[in-house]
């Protein structure tokens, strides 16, 4: 008899997530498994050849950029419906559009879900049957408090993906010269802390480098910046694919990341923790769930304890070994495959008694009709009741100049002014034709000119050009025609 099918859905395979996939598919495709997977990845365009490379011995599980009657046939087919769910366009449109068949569904959520863009969102959570979140931190989110909503809080269920021991086999550390802190992760300040360089040259311990392994939309600017440092302690490797060949020659893992990152299980983390390298890392969200303070790492609130931390390490070999040990059999006891997807396993064990229903995704704020502003209304979806001044900015609809929510919008955080990550310009780039979406990236601009230079090339490439082509599709609007004048 066949094995129950998971059918998971994805608009493409990030780092990140294509490791997850990768060891799930490897885990389960096993005689004694419980359950067969599959991926549809919806978005042919944006899966990159490294991701089909990683997966190439089980291309035959990968259902790529079909069109929705291939992937409703296999909705229908599959016994759990699983989407990969974090804040991107393609998500939410795929959530918004689709005419889903009757199914159990599964919301894998791979952000901690605290800090906009990154957010999880009520209609998202209603959804589903099944909210799976890759870190515990997402319990204290305030929308699973079971005084706020007791149905909601019933729904979320965890995962923690494991280390793909296969991948690493064991570690022995390495005889190297000096002493190596190393960063694996993004580069890129929607993530990454903002004074991680500064924080890593106050690092003055004898003969010690700083190895920076990884890429980003922010990597060309920071290698940039370690130019006002001591260069010759940076040395960066851009993406490392064997990272084996750098745990092996690691010291300290370094993983300094900002408050408000969107980060969830931190393989990263794990990863190092497994390799018997202690970790220092900020006592944010995500980490904390991973992370026993001087037990199986450190965690630290400031940029002075985290160079504290790792000079203390430098100077007590015994502490970094007894760290790196105990954060080893951590792993071994908690985070294999085995413990790991037999957990995940029990999860859709319960799900499968729950009889398949039909569902639409509610959301009183999407105006299909109106094609020309749908991607700012899937922004704004994506936000939730964080993104009040961006609604009320759609709803004004160029009635009257709103300077108090364009002021919110111009003076908004870094991380909705990055490239992707559910920023503003990731929606802009899937929907340039928005008036909405350019108008908001036109008032971006006006506080910060650096934002429209480092976008992707068919975008706007000035203030002006954002007003115009806001204008230019929406040629009543009065507010677009306002600041469009302003500049002239």
């Amino acid at each position: 008899m066949a094995k129950p099918l998971i059918l998971h859905i994805t608009p493409h395979l990030p780092g990140g997530l294509a490791r997850i996939l990768l060891s799930t598919l490897k885990y389960f495709n096993r005689k004694e498994s419980l359950f067969n997977h599959e991926i549809i990845i919806t978005d042919k365009k944006h899966l990159t050849n490294e991701a089909k490379n990683m997966f190439s011995k089980y291309l035959r599980f990968l259902h790529i950029g079909k069109k929705d009657d291939f992937i409703k046939k296999k909705m229908i087919e599959a016994d759990i419906v699983q989407i990969e769910y974090w804040n991107h366009p393609q998500v939410y449109r795929f959530l918004s559009n689709f005419k889903f068949p009757a199914i159990r569904l599964i919301l894998c959520s791979h952000t901690n879900g605290f800090s906009r863009p990154s957010v999880i969102t009520k209609n998202a959570i209603d959804f589903s049957d099944i909210f799976l979140s890759a870190t515990r931190a997402t319990r204290k989110h305030y929308l699973f408090n079971p005084k706020n909503n007791f149905h909601r809080s019933k729904k979320l269920k965890f995962v923690t993906y494991p280390v793909d021991f296969a991948r690493f086999g064991k570690i022995e550390p390495k005889a190297h010269k000096g002493f190596n802190v190393t960063y694996i992760g993004t580069l890129d300040y929607s993530k990454l802390h903002k004074d991680f360089l500064e924080m890593s040259d106050a690092i003055r311990t004898p003969n010690t480098k700083i190895l920076v392994c990884g890429g980003g939309f922010d990597k060309e600017k920071i290698k940039h910046q370690a130019k006002k440092y001591n260069n010759k302690r940076f040395k960066f490797k851009g993406f490392v694919e064997n990272i084996k060949k750098i745990l092996e020659i690691t010291d300290v893992l370094g993983y300094p990341l900002n408050k408000k990152h969107y980060g969830s299980g931190e393989q990263a983390i794990i990863e190092a923790m497994y390799s018997k390298i202690p970790v220092v890392a900020f006592s944010n969200h995500a980490e904390k769930e991973i992370i026993k303070n001087k037990n199986t790492g450190i965690l630290v609130n400031n940029k002075n304890d985290y160079v504290k931390a790792i000079k203390k390490l430098y100077s007590d070999p015994i502490k970094r070994r007894r760290i790196g040990n105990n954060a080893n059999k951590h792993i071994l006891e908690n985070l294999s495959p085995t413990v790991c997807f037999k957990d995940l396993e029990k999860i859709y064990k319960d799900l499968m008694s729950l009889k398949k229903k039909h569902r639409k995704y509610k959301n009183s704020k999407l105006k299909k009709t109106n094609i020309k502003n749908y991607g700012a209304q899937l922004f704004i979806e994506s936000l939730d009741e964080s993104g009040e001044e961006f609604f009320n900015s759609f709803k004004n609809f160029g009635k009257k100049i709103d300077i108090k929510s364009n002021e919110k919008i111009k003076n908004s955080e870094i991380e909705l002014k990055v490239p992707t990550k559910g920023s503003l310009f990731q929606y802009l780039y899937f929907y340039p034709k928005d008036p909405y979406l350019n108008f908001w990236a036109g008032l971006m601009s006006l506080k910060d000119k650096n934002v429209l230079k480092r976008k992707h090339k068919s975008l706007p490439k000035t203030t002006k050009d954002c007003f115009k082509i806001a204008l230019n599709y929406q040629p009543r609007n009065k507010e677009f025609k306002y600041y469009l004048d302003k500049i002239k």
